[in-house]
């Protein structure tokens, strides 16, 4: 009976420590959450397959090194992926962008892939007072019709085509590399608008000189993507420039043009490449010299800026005047070794595991 009395006994005063901890814990937490005056959260499309990825939430890191009061979030929907069954969605995004507005954070950073899309849930965060800042892509609809955010951080994706178009156009006519016949677009995503505006840019470059832009949906698997520009440049026998509207995809593209024995390296002859963003994957096909040129669209200011700007708002009422674009800067052989070795002090040693020629 002793011996039972004794376990009953242990047994209780383990319940009450357990009892003591937890509401303890329960007491301690509003404390550690009010270090936090504000929750600002990234609902993005950029994912851990896209080393821009990192460019965002190394700003991130900083911000809150400045604003130690800030507690930010980056979430990111389904991304385009190596593996088959994982690739980005928009119905995906606006889901995620539904969920994280029921939290009720103090404001959000959204690229607008599509304003179609995204205006439902953004229209409800911002008439439930959540502030919002579009980056990476904003709602190119006029000012009175788009969804109505604080402002938009980001490139101006139309001009980063149209800049990289107009430098190809001005290296062929130094004969430094071939004259454009035929330009091959290559889009892995039909609904999304910023690469869509790429692809406009490089078309209006290239119409002044009267060459054709066509635009080829290859989607996110490799595999498939290089079956598509294979057909596609069989079939095209005048096609002898590539843009790839993303950097990732551009070693696939490189390597079906290799293959096909089209000469894609940087020279006068032959196929020509272009590529977007300042990435390890972009910057070592511009230093291998297997792309001409890439573009800067200021990717660590798209981070930070946008939570600054929350943050602003929230504390002194300010709301900015214009957007604020970040790029495009063009990324060459003139200024590659620059753009490496700045970029490596970003990524340090996953530059080379993103690098993937």
């Amino acid at each position: 009976m002793k011996k039972s009395t004794n376990l009953f006994l242990y047994r209780m005063c383990a319940i009450a420590i357990v009892v003591v901890f937890t509401a303890l814990a329960c007491f301690m937490q509003p404390a550690i959450a009010a270090d936090k005056q504000y929750r600002f959260v990234m609902i993005s499309h950029i994912g851990s397959y896209d080393p821009n990825m990192k460019w965002l939430t190394l700003s991130l890191e900083e911000f809150e090194k400045r604003y130690p009061d800030v507690d930010t979030e980056y979430n990111y929907a389904y991304q385009y992926s190596l593996q088959k069954d994982v690739q980005y969605s928009v119905q995906e995004h606006v889901r995620l962008i539904e969920r994280i507005v029921a939290t009720n954070p103090d404001g959000i950073a959204v690229p607008i892939v599509s304003s179609d899309a995204m205006e439902g849930p953004l229209r409800n965060a911002i008439e439930r007072g959540i502030p919002v800042v579009a980056f990476n892509i904003p709602d190119t609809r006029p000012e009175g019709e788009r969804i109505p955010y604080l402002t938009y951080v980001g490139g101006d994706e139309y001009l980063t085509g149209k800049r990289l178009g107009e430098f190809a156009i001005q290296q062929a006519n130094d004969g430094k590399i071939p004259k454009p016949r035929k330009v091959m677009c290559a889009n892995h995503d039909a609904v999304h608008q910023g690469l869509k505006a790429r692809y406009r840019g490089m078309k209006d470059a290239m119409e002044t000189i009267g060459v054709e832009v066509e635009e080829l949906f290859i989607g996110a698997d490799p595999a498939k993507a290089r079956k598509t520009m294979k057909t596609y440049l069989s079939a095209n026998k005048g096609v002898n420039y590539i843009f790839t509207v993303a950097s990732w995809s551009s070693p696939w593209a490189w390597g079906v043009a290799n293959d096909m024995g089209l000469d894609p390296d940087v020279d006068n002859k032959g196929m020509t490449i272009l590529t977007v963003d300042a990435s390890p994957v972009a910057l070592g096909g511009v230093k291998r010299g297997h792309i001409l040129a890439c573009n800067s669209q200021g990717f660590w200011l798209q981070g930070y800026i946008p939570m600054e700007w929350l943050y602003w708002y929230h504390e002194l009422g300010y709301k900015p005047q214009s957007d604020i674009i970040t790029g495009p800067v063009i990324v060459s052989k003139d200024n590659i070794d620059h753009w490496e070795k700045f970029v490596r002090k970003i990524f340090g040693k996953a530059y080379d595991d993103m690098d993937t020629w």
